[in-house]
């Protein structure tokens, strides 16, 4: 049986996406934005001014990864409604249940996932001669 022929589990991860994608949005929105804002009157020295605009970009970094993380949840709940989810993007084979349960957004098979990352990995590499 495949994960979409599953409408207990395909009804359960929908419910957990929604709740993940809730509480993702909820996060973002009651963030605080004093660590993007920097008041010229706090910074007193060099050093206030450094760590001020690293913690700014920490945020920044936060912030990325939750956008990102935000339409990995949207991108499942658009494979849920076109009934695509549940099988990997590269080779069209089903992706394993205990993986979805793990990682309800994602788009590639365990195997796919670790061929792209040796991939990408090779590409890094410095070549020697």
């Amino acid at each position: 049986m495949t994960v979409m022929e599953d409408t207990n589990f395909i009804v359960r991860q929908k419910e957990h996406l929604l709740k993940l994608r809730n509480d993702l949005l909820n996060a973002i929105k009651y963030k605080s934005t004093e660590d993007l804002h920097i008041p010229s009157d706090e910074i007193v020295e060099d050093g206030d001014q450094a760590q001020t605009y690293i913690n700014q970009n920490v945020t920044f970094g936060l912030r990325e990864r939750e956008l990102s993380r935000l339409r990995e949840i949207e991108s499942a709940l658009l494979r849920i409604e076109n009934g695509s989810y549940g099988f990997c993007e590269e080779t069209d084979e089903p992706i394993e249940k205990k993986r979805l349960e793990k990682v309800p957004w994602a788009r590639l098979s365990i195997a796919a996932a670790e061929e792209k990352e040796r991939e990408q990995n090779n590409l890094r590499k410095p070549k020697t001669v």
